[in-house]
């Protein structure tokens, strides 16, 4: 003002002197007229504003934050802990006229490291934003003094606790933004029921609990509580929310039924349930409130009943998902008014019926899901007015006739019809759908040929035939396929060649041309197929040998030649490949051995040559296959002994040596195979004690060493086993006594130890085995009383083998069985029954021991007691001898009928390798055997 002055009154100054110094006029002179003059507008300088002084304590909670969060460190620090910019200009801070803080704004920023209690301390403070930074640590309760605030943005950072309940009294709260962060607990009433918030996001967190019912009592325009584990139910006061625009509740543990008072939500824009518990049906008001643009049902497995009529009166939704409900009916035909939709997605439902043409008019409809749903009938030619129409699929329906030709009118990208009954061959018109990436026709009943037109696709990615009629040859034009990706022609008709020209296929990835009558030989030119990572040829009859150029896909990762004609040697050029994942060469002529080069499948996972002629030793390369899961040679001339290094195997799962020359003992580490679940070496030479840690192998469900020269004895550590579902060492010189702790394997089903050198007793133990259902035990020297709780265990067996007879001296049974001495008054509880012969062995000997316990009365008892015995024993070897005639001559096992036995049977098998149910009779004498 003081400039202002000095100049206002220079410039007056310098009017006056000119005033002065001007000569007078004459006095007779006529005074010309003087313009009057303007003068010169002055610019008045805008008032420099006084800098607003910072009030007491707020740059020092500024200098906490900016401390304990890296303040140096973050994207944006402009101005902060500078002593000559006052903390009010700081980047990020704003302050009212009086110097208090009002906003801090540092989104993105990041920030790292935990919430200072001092900004409690800012009283004005209205705008807290610090979200996606990563801030940790929990909210602290001293921002309960905090009146001033209206609007926390936390979202985005590590944020972890819960929310204080003191939080309540911030009466001025209108938003709260903690979605996505580590938030946990229960939503305080306190906080959240008050009655004056408007935007709430706790999505993504771990928020747990029940809504409470005051929630809906806020003049709420935002919700989301998306994938978090809330629960409770959606409260008819949703209704009032008239200013309620996004409510978004998916992957919650809400529950019960959408209200129908939600049509009174009638700004509503955006609806998503998806994956809630919500059940009931769609309400018809939906179709009142027209504002919805995105409607999300998907995954509300609860919901059922039809798709209402009303729903034509969404005219502005843009969004609908019905997906994996259980919705069903029909589609209305008004959906044909839902002019602006672009995405329709009602696949895994129970809609049925057919597609109403009317859907014909939804010109900007985008996507159509439709696949694995009892949608049935054709598809109508109206289909040629969906402009717009991307993505259309109805792959797992019962869509049946052929492929109208007013398809080639839409821009189709995507076409998936696979899995439902459409017929005919392919339409040459798909070639005119230049913008098409996937086509899935596969197990359908389409016929024909494959259309070489198809190579116009130029930006064709997928293509589904398999399990269709397809027959015919491959054609070779499309070889300018040059954008395919994958390839399936599994399961078809297809038969000819491999067209050489396919390693033009730049970016093929995945070939699948299994199952079918594929011939001649694989073209080495395949080995310019250099994105290949996935190539099945398996049973096919293709033949001659494996291309050496193979070993130039660098990328391959499987490769399956099993059950085809292919012969000759692995080429060692094989070995190049060392991205394998999987080689499948099983059931085929290879001859040769296993080439070195192996030893640069650091990553093989499943390696299958059984049935196989290769032949060698395994080499010790195999001891640096650290991520081997599954090694199949079984049935091959392969031989030497089990790799050193195999306790190196931490991955494997599964071992297959079976009919193999392969010799020496298991290896010291066989037992430290944590994963192992299935280990065969039957009808090997393997050799040696089965070790006592075999108790640690957790998952080994199945271990089958029969017909090999493993000896010793049975380890009782094998019942440690919980996971153990087989045991079989059939014809080893295993000897010793039947473990009684195997009863705690619970998981057992088959028990196959016949034919060794066991002896002693048969656990009552293992009639604990809950899950068994073969048991064969021939063949030893096992006696003794056959225990009531393993024959009542024995009723549920498939198939039993405890004695055998046969005219064969090697396996002449010498099991001894006998029945314990209460085992009568088990025998009397089924009056229906037709006794088996070990069975009537035990009652005649009960009986006989009842008479020699009476002939202790007197000689005359004693007498009649040895007359009725004999005649007893004369009649059971009568009767045995029929019996076993017949089993010898029918090869039957003879059984009770165990389907009219109540618990607590005993049923005891002689006989055989399998078992069948011998009819019964009417009898009410429990000893009475139909002959």
């Amino acid at each position: 003002m003081r400039y202002l002055c000095v100049l206002v009154a220079t410039l007056a100054g310098a009017s006056a002197q000119t005033t002065a110094a001007a000569p007078a006029a004459p006095p007779d002179a006529v005074a010309a007229p003087k313009p009057t003059p303007v003068p010169t507008p002055v610019p008045t300088p805008e008032p420099t504003p006084a800098p607003i002084v910072p009030a007491r304590g707020q740059c020092e909670a500024l200098q906490t934050l900016f401390e304990k969060t890296r303040g140096a460190s973050w994207q944006n620090n402009t101005g902060w802990m500078t002593t000559h910019v006052s903390c009010c200009k700081w980047h990020g801070i704003t302050c009212d006229a009086e110097g208090f803080i009002t906003k801090i704004e540092l989104p993105f920023n990041k920030l790292a490291g935990v919430l200072p209690d001092d900004i409690g301390g800012l009283a004005r403070l209205e705008n807290l934003q610090l979200d996606h930074n990563s801030i940790s640590g929990t909210l602290p309760r001293a921002w309960d003094s905090l009146a001033a605030l209206e609007y926390v943005f936390l979202g985005g950072t590590f944020i972890s606790g819960t929310i204080p309940p003191e939080y309540g009294s911030l009466k001025r709260m209108v938003n709260w933004d903690l979605g996505v962060t580590s938030i946990s607990g229960t939503l305080p009433e306190s906080v959240i029921g008050k009655g004056g918030l408007h935007y709430v996001n706790v999505a993504l967190t771990q928020v747990s609990g029940t809504i409470p019912h005051k929630f809906f009592k806020n003049p709420l325009d935002y919700v989301n509580f998306g994938r978090t584990s809330l629960s409770g139910t959606i409260s008819d006061a949703i209704g009032k929310l008239d200013q309620l625009d996004h409510f978004y509740m998916e992957h919650t543990a809400v529950s019960g039924t959408l209200p129908d008072s939600i049509k009174g939500a009638r700004r509503l824009y955006d609806l998503d349930l998806e994956g809630a518990r919500l059940s009931g049906t769609l309400p018809p008001e939906l179709g009142e409130m027209t504002r919805l643009d995105y409607v999300h049902f998907g995954k509300c497995v609860g919901i059922s009943g039809t798709i209402p009529q009303t729903i034509a009166g969404l005219t502005r939704v843009d969004y609908i998902d019905l997906e994996s409900t259980k919705v069903s009916g029909t589609i209305p035909p008004e959906m044909g008014y839902l002019h602006g939709i672009d995405f329709l997605y009602m696949e895994e439902t129970q809609i049925s019926g057919t597609i109403p043409p009317q859907m014909g008019k939804l010109e900007q409809l985008d996507i159509l899901y439709l696949d694995d749903t009892k949608i049935s009938g054709t598809i109508p030619k109206e289909i040629g007015g969906m402009n717009g129409l991307d993505f259309l699929y109805l792959g797992g329906t019962k869509i049946s006739g052929t492929i109208p030709r007013e398809i080639k009118e839409l821009e189709l990208d995507s076409l998936h019809v696979g899995r439902s009954e459409l017929s005919g061959t392919l339409p040459p018109e798909l070639a005119k759908l230049d913008a098409l990436d996937y086509i899935n026709f596969g197990r359908t009943k389409m016929t024909g040929t494959l259309p070489p037109e198809l190579k116009k696709l130029k930006n064709l990615d997928y293509l589904y035939l398999d399990g269709s009629l397809i027959s015919g040859t491959l054609p070779e034009e499309w070889n300018d396929l040059e954008e395919l990706d994958i390839l399936c022609l599994n399961a078809t008709k297809i038969s000819g060649t491999l067209p050489p020209k396919y390693y033009k296929m730049r970016r093929l990835d995945f070939m699948y041309i299994e199952e079918n009558a594929l011939s001649g030989t694989i073209p080495p030119q395949y080995g310019k197929l250099e994105a290949i990572d996935f190539l099945s040829f398996d049973n096919t009859r293709l033949s001659g040998t494996i291309p050496p150029e193979m070993g130039k896909l660098d990328r391959l990762k499987d490769l399956d030649l099993d059950f085809t004609r292919i012969s000759g040697t692995i080429p060692p050029e094989l070995g190049d490949c060392d991205n394998f994942y999987e080689l499948d060469l099983d059931s085929t002529f290879l001859s040769g051995t296993i080439p070195d080069s192996f030893a640069k499948f650091d990553n093989l996972f499943d390696l299958e040559m059984d049935h196989t002629q290769i032949s060698g030793t395994l080499p010790k390369v195999f001891d640096k296959m650290a991520r081997l899961s599954l090694l199949y040679v079984h049935d091959t001339p392969i031989s030497g002994t089990l790799p050193h290094g195999i306790g190196k195997w931490d991955n494997v799962e599964e071992l297959n040596f079976k009919n193999t020359p392969i010799s020496g003992t298991l290896p010291s580490g066989f037992t430290t195979l944590d994963h192992l679940e299935h280990f065969d070496v039957s009808s090997t030479r393997i050799s040696g004690v089965l070790p006592r840690a075999m108790g640690n192998m957790n998952d080994l469900k199945k271990f089958m060493a029969s017909s090999s020269s493993v000896s010793g004895f049975l380890p009782s550590e094998l019942g440690h086993i919980g996971k153990l579902e087989w045991l079989s060492a059939s014809y080893t010189p295993i000897s010793g006594t039947l473990p009684k702790k195997l009863e705690q394997a619970g998981d057992l089903e088959h028990i196959n130890l016949h034919s060794m050198q066991l002896s002693g007793t048969l656990p009552p133990e293992w009639g604990r085995l809950k899950h068994l259902e073969k048991l064969s035990l021939y063949g030893n020297k096992i006696s003794g009383s056959l225990p009531i709780g393993l024959l009542e265990r024995m009723r549920d067996l498939k198939s039993c083998e405890l004695t055998k007879a046969t005219t064969d001296a090697l396996e002449w049974n010498t099991n001894h069985f006998y029945c314990a001495a209460d085992v009568h008054e088990t025998f009397a509880s089924y009056p229906a029954a037709c006794v088996p012969l070990q069975y009537q062995i035990c009652a005649a000997d009960y009986w006989i021991a009842q008479l020699a316990g009476a002939a202790v009365g007197t000689l005359l008892v004693l007498g009649l007691l040895v007359f009725c015995a004999k005649k007893a024993r004369d009649n059971y070897i009568r009767k045995r001898s029929k019996l076993l005639n017949e089993v010898t001559s029918t090869s039957a096992t003879v059984l009770s009928d165990l389907s009219d036995r109540k618990a607590g049977a005993p049923v005891v098998i002689v006989d055989g390798k399998s078992m069948g149910l011998a009819k019964a009779t009417d009898s009410s004498d429990p000893r009475h055997c139909d002959e």
